[in-house]
């Protein structure tokens, strides 16, 4: 039995008192106002209109005490950018959250039991969501998939390596040009992204909305467009500006929000632009990549300060067949693995993974007479998803066991990156 390597193989029931529905358009309000409180936040009524368009009230869930809200989740519907150059349409799980006084009652067990069930039943093959603390969601079988950080950046010592070269043409452009083009550059480089996310129309709308809760003291945003020589949009960067002047000298800082291009010579100018602005002493940015581009343009790479790492998209496995048959893989070969699933029984079991760098894998329940190369959770097969994790990783640590000899070293090429892709890394919040 697998009971101290790889996902506990607890078995929960998910039953409470308070079982979760689904919420009709008049409990929005009250369904929204549980979520913001638990983060502390005192929405306005734009706010919750805000956020209006982004709820599918068939995919929420609630559970409600006295005709209360008193804990709630949510998940979008959005593609989800597999190595490969693949995708696959995943539950986003979002807007998670017990009420403080209903606390220790199995209510998020609850919640995450119906919400797993539901997207299984509906045919969604795997759920990612980002945590507000890390270790909440590895017994529900999420694993950790891809991390992110955040930099800083002193514009006295941001020179580049080597010139940019200058093509097409840089303009800063009001709201209402940035909402036209900006979704359609960020969806190709999404793509070519693995662990990057779709950012649908009611994410445009947040972010350009800009509301006051998203600034931490900031401006509002600025919004930058690149276009080829042709004219055509294939690079975009927003920024907000936080006013620091010391004894009357500019020292002023760049918050980078987002920066992103059809090819890294276009993002390349971006971020010489944003560099060269005038009246700032320091450029910095949050959600970037560990192997971030930028490091490798500066003629000083140490001056590109980690300030923070942390832990980014979580990635539960729901219908084995169907999302390891999404993906493309490194190596060609065949991996048999014993794999335990307490909170999604029908995972449980060994599997046969036969996949190759042409064509999407194929995973198959094996037989008595087909021995197991590796012992593994399922939270352990999700952190080597997007090929961010190596199993060789996780079994220094007795989180997977190789029983076969060689099978580690075969399970890091197969699952590893694909054709050069870049490490997997998510860039917007949901």
């Amino acid at each position: 039995m697998l009971g101290e390597r790889g996902s506990p193989p607890r078995r929960y029931t998910g039953a409470v008192e308070l079982p979760p529905r689904s919420i009709t358009a008049e409990e929005y309000a009250p369904f929204s106002l549980c979520f913001e409180a638990a983060f502390g936040i005192q929405p306005t009524e734009a706010d919750l209109e805000l956020w209006r368009k982004a709820v599918d009230l068939d995919r929420t869930l609630a559970v409600f005490e006295r005709d209360e809200v008193v804990a709630s989740a949510d998940s979008y519907w959005f593609d989800l950018t597999l190595p490969g150059a693949r995708t696959l349409p995943v539950a986003g799980v979002t807007r998670v959250a017990v009420r403080g006084t209903h606390r220790r009652r199995g209510l998020l067990t609850a919640l995450m039991r119906t919400l797993l069930d539901e997207a299984h039943g509906r045919g969604e093959a795997v759920a990612v969501l980002t945590a507000s603390e890390g270790a909440i969601y590895g017994r529900f079988g999420y694993g950790l998939a891809t991390v992110q950080a955040s930099v800083e950046l002193s514009t006295a010592h941001a020179a580049f390596s080597r010139p940019v070269e200058r093509t097409g043409r840089l303009n800063q452009v009001d709201t209402e040009t940035a909402r036209k083009v900006a979704p359609a550059v960020h969806d190709r480089a999404r793509r070519r992204q693995p662990g990057d996310v779709e950012r649908q129309d009611w994410y445009w709308d947040v972010h350009f909305a800009d509301p006051h809760w998203a600034r931490e003291g900031a401006s509002g945003l600025f919004h930058v467009l690149h276009e080829s020589a042709a004219g055509d949009p294939d690079g975009y960067a927003a920024y907000r500006w936080k006013d620091n002047w010391k004894r009357g000298n500019p020292a002023n800082e760049v918050v980078v929000v987002d920066a992103f291009a059809d090819t890294p010579a276009v993002e390349a100018q971006l971020w010489r632009h944003l560099l060269d602005l005038d009246l700032a002493a320091k450029v910095s940015a949050w959600k970037r990549p560990l192997d971030d581009p930028l490091r490798w343009l500066l003629a000083d790479p140490r001056r590109l300060e980690v300030t923070s790492v942390r832990d980014d998209l979580w990635v539960r496995l729901l219908d084995l067949p169907a999302a390891l048959g999404a993906r493309l893989y490194a190596t060609t070969d065949r991996l048999v693995m014993e794999l335990s699933d307490g909170f999604c029984p029908w995972n449980q079991g060994g599997w046969a993974l036969e996949a190759g760098p042409d064509g999407p894998g194929r995973a198959r329940r094996t037989g008595p007479r087909e021995p197991a190369d590796l012992r593994l959770g399922v939270a352990e097969l999700g952190s080597l998803f997007l090929a961010g994790v190596r199993a060789s990783d996780l079994a220094r640590v007795g989180r997977v066991e190789e029983l076969t000899p060689g099978a580690l070293a075969r399970a890091d090429a197969l699952f590893g990156p694909v054709g050069g892709e870049p490490a997997p890394f998510c860039r917007s919040g949901f």
